[in-house]
């Protein structure tokens, strides 16, 4: 231990709060031994227990941790944040549907435990299950109204689920919480192209683009709406902006070309394609464009077809 440390012999109270305080500071297997004492003396010290269980945690002894949350838990079923902790772990070591019993038994403990409802919705969503996911992120924001993490995956869930109004609704809230959440923002764009509001969805990219120069997907997502209005030179040059920011980045390039192929430039758009195609390895792109009516002007020149084919010959 750090320090000359005086407790007396029966004190597990006391080891408890050393273990408490190396935890703290970040001195997990100071902890962890002071936790030991704890335990040596009361045995059924849930608590005690439970920190064990997340110092373990924090240096990798993964399976070990989930031990001492099950002992704590067979000492004492209703102690509803080691039913959290449990299910964070679960969440950590891939075991998701165990994950989300642990959570769904810390809501049951306790209702307005909001950080499970929140983390069992990520677990949901994270396994596709979105209608369930929207179900979890609208209790832990009817407990915490302010959690705007919470909004920004509620509106990703719904944009999942095609369910565009209300995922607008909920990105809306996020940047009425969060100014400057250049992501939500983006997302907003994203929503308001299915809803048709393409003035809001450029307004919304280049927020996001103010927010975050760099931001090469909003870059990209406001060139395709300039490329939808038939602004194929600011369209360009956003894209060009998205692939200056990150250098392989094929969707760009993919959706230069289509600008190229819808002002029949059958050279820059097969270039760029070709681009797309080599940096999008396993990406379908060739699928794509044969069937892509962007590239109907196109579609009859001799190189596109045998790009598309994959027998392209310099």
């Amino acid at each position: 231990m750090d320090g000359l440390i005086k407790i007396s012999p029966d004190d597990y109270q006391g080891w408890y709060n050393v273990g408490v305080h190396f935890s703290k500071l970040g001195k997990h297997q100071q902890a962890i031994s002071a936790f030991d004492q704890a335990i040596k003396i009361k045995p059924d010290y849930y608590e005690a227990w439970n920190n064990r269980g997340n110092s373990l945690k924090l240096i990798g002894r993964f399976q070990s941790a989930l031990n001492n949350f099950n002992r704590a838990i067979e000492i004492n079923p209703n102690a509803h944040l080691v039913w959290y902790n449990r299910g964070n772990l679960l969440n950590h070591l891939e075991q998701y549907r165990d994950a989300i019993k642990s959570f769904e038994r810390a809501t049951k403990i306790k209702p307005d435990l909001y950080q499970a409802w929140y983390n069992a919705g990520n677990t949901w969503s994270g396994l596709g299950h979105y209608q369930e996911a929207v179900k979890n992120y609208q209790q832990a924001i009817k407990i915490k109204p302010s959690l705007y993490q919470a909004w920004f995956n509620q509106g990703k869930a719904l944009f999942e689920l095609g369910r565009y109004q209300e995922a607008l609704n909920s990105f809306e809230q996020v940047i009425k919480l969060k100014p400057n959440h250049y992501i939500a923002w983006n997302f907003q764009g994203k929503t308001l192209f299915y809803l048709g509001n393409t003035q809001r969805e450029i307004i919304s990219y280049e927020k996001a683009i103010d927010i975050k120069v760099d931001y090469q997907e909003a870059w990209n997502n406001l060139g395709q709406a300039l490329s939808n209005l038939g602004d194929w030179v600011e369209a360009i040059a956003c894209f060009d902006q998205a692939i200056k920011i990150q250098s392989d980045y094929c969707l760009a390039y993919y959706n230069k070309a289509r600008c190229y192929a819808l002002q029949d430039k059958p050279y820059l758009a097969i270039e760029n394609l070709e681009q797309a195609i080599n940096l999008g390895a396993g990406q379908p792109y060739r699928e794509m464009a044969e069937t892509d009516a962007h590239f109907f002007k196109i579609s009859s020149n001799p190189k596109f077809k045998a790009l598309i084919k994959d027998d392209l010959i310099y």
